[in-house]
């Protein structure tokens, strides 16, 4: 099958062997698989990622040996069920469209799927999936909606750790992918006002179509003390999705009294805040990364009812052949916000 492999700093267009499903396990033909933030962030930062690892003392052989052997990434898909492996319940049939949380299942212990050479991901033709975490596609969801149930899914986690209430005001500090679907979410909530940030006039635009009431450029103005003005002491939720270095000390420090800041953005090095300034505050911090299975199932069931606007995140569709070429385009926020990939082109 082919497959685009990353190894050391670079993409390469590979053919490997096609995967054999295991007992409990499924061979599925991917249909879609959306480009993550995350895949952006490792390939971008593989050496800064280990040196972090080796300075805090954690073992890295594993770290090492993708790096230098090679992942195929992708962990926001559908695929089609073509075949299943030994010991598996077969509820499910052969042609049917599925989703999965993004792991498999190896000895009973969760294994994210593209963290190493023997976890393909969904950067290729075929994966092999674990049977018992695989949720099927209804007909009237198309594979570029049920690509998009991934990042979704982190957006309902990160909007119910925020235990968002219809009076709240809530911000949304970085409108990538995942700042977007939170505002999505948000909308499909009923929350009362929210205001959305970025520094790219396209991102504004899109989130204004996905559910934000007010855009504001960073450069310009300061949605959160925008956010305060209109809350009036009322209660006001953050949600940091840059990772921009500097910016959770900041918010900090904007902040008002009794805000809660969910941080979904993941920073490349160190990060620092005035501790006195956020006790003085009272500020609730949480900082998310994945979801629980039923999440995962809100998510999949908002993009099948319309609850959630979504269609206009997705700003191309590409082949493997073109996955190095879309990297470079989505550093350029006014280019695109999610590409998703169809093997098959």
């Amino acid at each position: 099958m082919r497959a685009v492999v990353v190894r050391e700093d670079a993409f390469f267009i590979e053919k490997l062997p096609e995967p054999t499903p295991g007992p409990g396990e499924v061979l599925v033909k991917v249909r879609a698989c959306g480009i993550c933030g995350s895949d952006l962030h490792y390939k971008k930062h593989q050496r800064d990622i280990m040196e972090k690892a080796r300075s805090l003392g954690a073992p890295i052989a594993e770290l090492e040996r993708a790096r230098k052997e090679g992942v195929v990434l992708g962990h926001e898909f559908v695929g089609e069920i073509v075949a299943f492996g030994p010991d598996t319940a077969q509820t499910l049939s052969i042609g049917d469209r599925v989703c999965s949380m993004p792991f498999v299942l190896k000895d009973g212990a969760p294994v994210l799927i593209g963290s190493n050479p023997e976890t393909t991901g969904a950067y290729a033709e075929y994966m092999v999936l674990t049977e018992a975490l695989l949720l099927k596609v209804d007909e009237s969801v198309s594979d570029e909606g049920a690509a998009l149930v991934e990042p979704f899914g982190i957006a309902v986690h990160a909007v119910n750790k925020a235990h968002v209430g219809v009076e709240d005001t809530a911000v949304i500090v970085g409108c990538g992918p995942i700042g977007l679907a939170v505002t999505a979410v948000l909308k499909a909530r009923g929350v009362r006002h929210i205001v959305a940030s970025d520094l790219s006039p396209r991102r504004l635009a899109l989130a204004k179509e996905l559910g934000a009431d007010e855009a504001i450029n960073g450069k310009e103005e300061s949605a959160v003390l925008k956010a305060a003005e209109i809350a009036a002491g009322g209660p006001t939720v953050v949600f940091e999705n840059t990772g921009a270095g500097g910016m959770f000390g900041r918010i900090v420090l904007e902040a008002p009294q009794n805000a809660r800041i969910v941080v979904t953005g993941i920073a490349a090095g160190d990060e620092s805040f005035l501790p006195m300034v956020a006790i003085t505050k009272e500020l609730v911090a949480s900082f998310v990364i994945y979801y629980t299975p039923e999440e995962f199932a809100e998510a999949m069931a908002l993009i099948r009812d319309d609850k959630v606007v979504w269609r206009p995140l997705i700003t191309g569709t590409i082949g493997l052949d073109d996955v190095a070429q879309a990297f470079e385009d989505l550093e350029d926020p006014e280019r695109h916000a999610k590409i998703i990939i169809d093997p098959a082109k």
